[in-house]
């Protein structure tokens, strides 16, 4: 996997005040989209629970990858549209039950370093550093969230947390952090951050901080910092609802946290398999009940897969390909489906792979274009105009330059 120590590096170039938010080629991270629930409003906790082991079994399976000569990509239809942020300026659309891609700018998407490039909120596209956008997923109207360093998912439904730092850098002084929702309104009046760490993403009522040796939770009504890992170095890759998925140190083990009540569950890998890899290395299906997890062996880039873990049972199969290896996770909207794609920036072709809860493979394809970074699911019905309903040409360039309109290609 070409960038699953990525993120981890971020951390650590944060904590040097190395790590900046500002145009380049390509973002250093990027994260797939964000599930959205409804919750109850509570306070973080002030104490800690007991955590539990949950055995783990697995079965691999695999699928060659190849691309069908006509008809939909994968074995039967979809129904959805994979939004893929295309590391410049805007978005490429593929429809894979109607062989098009779509190509279009995305107003307020740029590159950047920021860690979060673009994620779904709601019925919205979050994007930008500097100055953050939503834009609404079925007419592509941008609203302005504001002027604000990155943003970072909320946990809350419809919201994100804008973190800005007084120096415009990410880790350069305290910084202020406050919650708008997707319509623009402010939430949460802007507070100063008086604690260490980086400010990962939401959790309810407040943010989790990740710190070269721990993981703490910040709760914004009281400013009273609870530890969750103290010593080794915390890794967090979603929230949903009430439920944190991370790890710490060199994540071989997975760690489910209820933050209502820091009760835990924590898995090992399946058999074969040493760790967890990948910035953002396990993705909550939308019901809450199936975890998706990227796993690998000892080495850097070893023996990649995918385990669909059943948080009811803590077992579940071990998907992967041996061809290539996998660095972006998403679910569709249902829950039925998971899609994941490859790294493909400047790259000539992208492989992106359908998983179904019903059926034990992984069927793989790899597109004859590259420029797709962090994947967003929607469904067609609602995304449609992200895609021309037949090509409009038979070339189709990156997005930057372009100044409206959808340039529309088949595959």
């Amino acid at each position: 996997m070409s960038t699953h120590w990525v993120g981890r590096l971020l951390l650590l170039l944060v904590f040097a005040g190395a790590c900046t938010a500002s145009g380049v080629d390509a973002p250093l991270s990027t994260v797939g989209p964000q599930t959205t629930t409804s919750v109850t409003q509570a306070l973080l906790p002030t104490t800690a629970s007991s955590s539990s082991t949950v055995p783990t079994e697995a079965t691999v399976t695999t699928q060659s990858v190849s691309l069908p000569a006509e008809g939909p990509i994968f074995d039967d239809k979809t129904g959805m549209l994979l939004l893929f942020d295309d590391g410049l300026d805007g978005v490429t659309a593929v429809d894979p039950d109607r062989r098009l891609a779509g190509r279009s700018v995305v107003e307020g998407q740029r590159a950047g370093d920021e860690p979060f490039s673009m994620i779904r909120v709601g019925d919205s596209l979050v994007v930008g550093w500097s100055d953050i956008y939503a834009v609404n997923l079925a007419s592509r109207e941008p609203t302005s969230l504001g002027p604000a360093t990155i943003f970072v998912p909320a946990a809350e439904p419809e919201r994100v947390w804008m973190i800005d730092y007084p120096g415009g850098r990410i880790g350069s002084g305290q910084p202020r952090v406050w919650q708008v929702n997707v319509s623009g309104e402010q939430i949460t009046e802007p507070v100063t951050l008086l604690a260490d760490g980086y400010p990962a993403m939401g959790v309810i009522g407040g943010l989790v901080l990740q710190l070269g040796n721990g993981l703490d939770l910040w709760n914004s009504s009281t400013g009273k910092v609870t530890p969750l890992e103290e010593g080794l170095p915390g890794f967090v890759s979603e929230v949903q609802g009430v439920s944190l998925v991370w790890c710490a140190g060199e994540c071989s083990s997975l760690i489910v946290t209820d933050t209502s009540t820091l009760a835990s569950q924590e898995f090992d890998p399946p058999e074969g398999y040493a760790r967890f890899v990948g910035q953002y290395f396990a993705r909550f299906s939308p019901d809450g009940r199936y975890l998706a997890a990227m796993v690998g062996g000892p080495g850097p880039s070893e023996g990649e897969a995918l385990w669909i873990v059943d948080l009811h049972s803590g077992s579940g199969p071990v998907v992967s390909d041996p061809d290539t290896t996998i660095d972006y996770l998403a679910w569709a909207p249902d829950g039925t489906q998971l899609f994941a794609s490859a790294y493909s920036y400047s790259q000539t072709h992208t492989a992106i792979w359908r998983y179904q809860l019903s059926d034990p493979d992984l069927t793989a394809v790899v597109l004859p274009f590259g420029g797709a970074l962090t994947p967003v699911v929607a469904d067609h019905d609602l995304a449609g105009v992200y895609i021309g309903n037949q090509p409009s040409s038979d070339t189709c360039p990156a997005p930057r330059g372009q100044t409206s309109g959808i340039c529309t290609f088949s595959f």
